[in-house]
Parts: structure tokens; sequence; C-alpha cells
């Protein structure tokens, strides 16, 4: 909380953050639990000795080295896969204020992408057939120009887009002004009625 509260400006107000949908980490769940399972069977199985028994030319006293082996392929597969999509979908979050839309990416590299709500003329939900079960989707927006802001696996992304029409609905008109080159110098909190909320 106290980390969004450093990126908003004077008089902006938070009024959703939201990670991608949670779906995404059901691939990474189950390959943990498939090479955790393998993984045990196959040390299990190798310090038995079950290879040596099948496989004469193996040397004696490789049984401990070669229990090992699943053991590390399947800590290979944890780290090099698990892992690195649990820290893809922590890394990235979208942040809805008063003023602007955010999709902050913190992970090995650091980006922002934001758009002001001043600037946004279309709201567009895509929703595959997966998603529209889960009630996620894709929200595009759009400036009616060339620049255009891409939130992928939205969660509740209807609902995400209506925050995003009613914060536009609820800009003081000195935003509007600012599209025209004017400095924003004050923004009083009674002009920002939204109320704090996180999903």
């Amino acid at each position: 909380m106290a980390a969004m509260r450093r990126i908003l400006t004077p008089g902006e107000q938070l009024i959703v953050t939201t990670r991608r949908h949670g779906r995404m980490l059901v691939p990474p769940a189950a390959v943990l639990v498939l090479a955790s399972g393998l993984g045990a069977f196959a040390a299990g199985w190798l310090s038995r000795g079950h290879l040596e028994q099948a496989v004469t030319w193996l040397p004696s006293g490789v049984r401990p080295w070669l229990a090992l082996v699943p053991v590390a392929l399947a800590v290979w597969v944890i780290l090099g896969y698990c892992l690195r999509e649990l820290v893809a979908w922590r890394s990235v979050s979208y942040v809805l204020t008063s003023r602007r839309v955010l999709r902050r990416e913190r992970g090995l590299t650091r980006r922002d992408r934001e758009m002001p709500l001043s600037l946004v003329r279309d709201v567009n939900v895509r929703q595959g057939f997966m998603q529209g079960m889960l009630r996620s989707g894709t929200i595009i927006l759009s400036s009616g120009q060339s620049a255009q802001l891409t939130l992928a696996d939205v969660p509740e992304a209807r609902r995400f887009s209506e925050f995003v029409l009613d914060a536009i609905e609820e800009l003081p008109s000195d935003d509007w002004e600012a599209d025209r080159g004017d400095e924003i110098t004050d923004f009083s909190d009674a002009s920002l009625p939204w109320e704090l909320r996180e999903d």
C-alpha cells in the first residue's frame, strides 16, 4: 500500500490495484506437483537399486548418485519454469487512479506504461471462452489516435472497465484543461469522490 501511495501525485486517489488473473498460475502449479512427485518416486526407485539390477554393467556404489539425478531434474524444472512463472505473475500489476491507468512491471526489468484518463476515448474488453467463464479479459484503452494501453488477463475485467469509465466521468474539469497544455495547480478532495478500493 505504501508503494502505491508513493506513485500518486498530489490530489490523486487510488481506486483499484490488481494483478493478472490467477489462472496463469494453474499450469506452473500442476508442473510443480508433477515434477515433485515424479522426482521423489524416481529417486526412491533408484535408491533401492532397481536400476543396478536391470543394468548389470553399472559400477558399484553409484546408487546414491543416481538417486540425485531425478531430484536435480525436478529442482531444475521447478526453478526454471514454476518459479519463473510465479515471479512473472507477481511482477505485473494494474493500477487505476482518479487520473490515470498504469501497467507496472517490477521484475528483472522495471517498466511502467500509463495513460491519463483524460486521453481515453475507447475502452474495449476482449474475452476468450475460458476468460469469459472466469470473468477475466484483456482491456484495451485507446486514445483515438495511435496511443493505446493493453492490460492482459485482468480479473473481473468488465467491472474494472466500469471503474475506468466511472473515473473518466468523475474527472475534474481541470484535467480536460491539462490536455490543452494548461498546468494543473489544484485538485480538491471534494472533486475526487472515489474511496479507496482494492482487489
